[in-house]
């Protein structure tokens, strides 16, 4: 007597042979890739000893020239040097100069200064960017327009007053104000 239709294996047995070629299709991809990891890694590892190999020369290459450099000044004498320093400082006051921009110190001072000041010396240190203004006004009133028209033009900050005197005027004999005023002037790149 057969029975028909009996059948010993799960009914999942066709579904679990896929998830076992799925897993063993990942374990491979994974294995594959952690090959490709290690032959970049030994790769790598080749290309850093060859730039170490390179910075070890060059920084060898580096101490020579060094000590060379160190010799040929030791053989320069000292006011030969002093004089060089002397020219190189003159060179960079030249190129601090040349980089100043007196127009739109003008144009930012001409917007700042009130009518009834009148400023006689312009004084700029191209070094630390201070500026000192030297002039006279018709009054304290004029004089404290001045200082708050600097304090709120932008190239402009930490206006200081620095000193003020009362004398007549030579011109007509009226009462005049002197003053000297330092500000630092932030210069805008061209």
């Amino acid at each position: 007597m057969l029975i028909a239709g009996f059948n010993l294996a799960s009914l999942d047995y066709r579904r679990h042979r896929r998830n076992r070629l799925l897993l063993a299709a990942g374990c491979g991809a994974l294995t594959i890739s952690l090959a490709a990891q290690c032959v970049l890694w030994v790769a790598q590892r080749r290309e850093n000893q060859s730039v170490e190999t390179r910075l070890a020369g060059m920084e060898a290459e580096f101490r020579r020239v060094q000590d060379q450099a160190q010799t040929v000044r030791a053989k320069i004498p000292a006011d030969a040097v002093k004089q060089y320093e002397a020219r190189v400082a003159t060179y960079n006051k030249i190129l601090e100069a040349s980089t100043f921009s007196w127009i739109s110190l003008l144009v930012e001072l001409e917007r700042a200064v009130p009518p009834g000041v009148t400023v006689a010396s312009i004084q700029p240190d191209l070094a630390s960017g201070k500026v000192t203004l030297r002039g006279e006004a018709q009054s304290f009133d004029r004089l404290t327009r001045l200082l708050n028209g600097l304090e709120q033009r932008a190239p402009f900050r930490d206006v200081f007053l620095l000193h003020q005197a009362k004398r007549k005027s030579s011109t007509d004999g009226a009462e005049v104000l002197d003053f000297s005023v330092t500000l630092v002037y932030e210069v805008r790149p061209r």
